[in-house]
Order: structure tokens, then sequence, then C-alpha cells
């Protein structure tokens, strides 16, 4: 009788998990469900957005390339009332960049260093004119650099003007001043180097005939200081060209 109460018990308990388990199951299952439910709603959700947002980069795709013909056409007729293309935009463009860099390091350079480019930046005022008298000039793109441009072209032109203004020295006597054009270069008031002789000499050829005389009282001009161009390094390589051949001629006269 007891083994048989016990056998109820243990039924008893059982049958309970049992139910107790598949309520369980069908909790789960019922969550489950409604997961899928959700993630489903989410995806289906985002699939319309992003169908709505496949129909909007189509719209801005089509407006863009009707943007892109108005451009195109205003484009050409702002081309032809400069009379000019693209690539004479371009052409203008690099011209214009290319002439503001060389200003600027014109404008960076000290008097003296500016005074021997002084050909070289009479070639860039004629480039400036050239560059102004095209209808590009006038362009919105171009007429602000343009305007600083020339600005910056006056201040260089100024200080080369400058240049034009050659001091002068008075030969003195060999006894009293030692003059010659190798002493009056060394001088620190001249150019504080004897090889710049050259410059003077170049400069006055109409009066000097032979570097290696001067006279008293002749008036020389002294161009600015600067290194030698290639006038003066010419003039200088044929002098001592010529001093080798008369020493050589001279030893062998005498051997």
């Amino acid at each position: 009788m007891k083994r048989l109460s016990i056998l109820l018990v243990l039924a008893t308990v059982f049958a309970i998990s049992s139910v107790a388990s598949a309520q369980e199951e069908k909790m789960k299952y019922d969550e489950w469900q409604q997961q899928i439910a959700m993630y489903t709603a989410q995806r289906d959700s985002l699939k319309n957005v992003l169908s709505q947002l496949n129909t909007n980069i189509a719209d801005l795709k089509s407006q863009l390339a009707g943007l892109d013909q108005q451009y195109q056409s205003e484009m050409q007729k702002y081309l032809g009332m400069l009379h000019a293309t693209e690539a004479d935009m371009q052409s203008f463009d690099k011209s214009l960049s290319d002439l503001t860099n060389q200003m600027n390091n014109y404008m960076s350079m000290s008097d003296q260093d500016l005074c021997s480019h002084a050909a070289e930046v009479k070639a860039a005022g004629a480039e400036i004119d050239s560059l102004k008298a095209m209808r590009l000039a006038l362009a919105a793109e171009f007429y602000d650099r343009m305007q600083t441009l020339e600005n910056d072209y006056s201040q260089v032109s100024a200080r080369v003007a400058n240049c034009s203004q050659v001091a002068t020295y008075t030969v003195g006597t060999w006894a009293r001043n030692r003059d010659c054009l190798w002493n009056i270069a060394k001088k620190e008031t001249i150019y504080n180097d004897p090889w710049k002789w050259p410059k003077i000499y170049v400069a006055n050829r109409d009066q000097i005939k032979n570097p290696d005389l001067i006279y008293p009282k002749e008036v020389l001009k002294i161009p600015v200081n600067a290194p030698l161009n290639q006038e003066e390094k010419a003039a200088a390589r044929a002098y001592y060209a010529k001093k080798a051949r008369m020493k050589a001629a001279a030893g062998s006269t005498g051997s």
C-alpha cells in the first residue's frame, strides 16, 4: 500500500513537470514567432526605405544631368562673349599663374639682384600687356588676379627704373690713388670685389680701349652692383686669353 502511494506521488510529479515543460516550450515558441515577425517587419521597412532612396537617387541623377546641360549651354554662351575656348581659358590661367610666380620671385629679391634681372622684368611686362589685351583678362575668374599682377609689376618695374641711375667715378692718379679698373672695383664704395672690374670696362668701352689703361680725370660710369653678365664674362675671358698669349710670346722670344 505504501509502495503504491509512492508510485502515485511520482506519477503526479512527473505529470506536473511534463505540463510545465510543455508550457515553457510553448512560451519560447511564441517569443520566437514574435521576434521573427518583428525582424520581418523591420526588413520590409528597410526595403521600402531603400526603394525610396533609389528612387530619390534616380531623380537626383536626372536633375544633375539637366543642370549639367544647362551649365554647358551657359558656358558656351560665356565663352562666346569672351571669344575664347576652354583650352584658351586653361592657357590663360597657366600664363597668369606663371607670371604671378615670377613677380613674387622678383619682389622677394634685393635691389642688387633685381637689377641683374632688368631685361627679364621688361620681358615679363610685355607678356602682361599681352594678357591685358585679351578679353579673358576681364573674365570673373581672372580679373582680380590680373589686377594684383599689374600692381606687383608696377612695384617691381619702379625698382628696376632706379637701376638706370648709373653712378660715376672720376679717375685719380696712379701715384696718389692707385686707380686702375681692378682697384676701383675693389673699393668698398664701388663693388668691394676686384674681380668685377669687367663691369666697369664693358660699360665704358666708348672711352676705354685697353683695360690696363685709364687716365686721370676720366669719368667712368659704374653699373649697379650685380653678378657679371655674359658680355662682361666674355670680355674678361678675352682679356685674360690675350695676356696669356702675350706672356707665352714673351717667353718664347726670351728663350
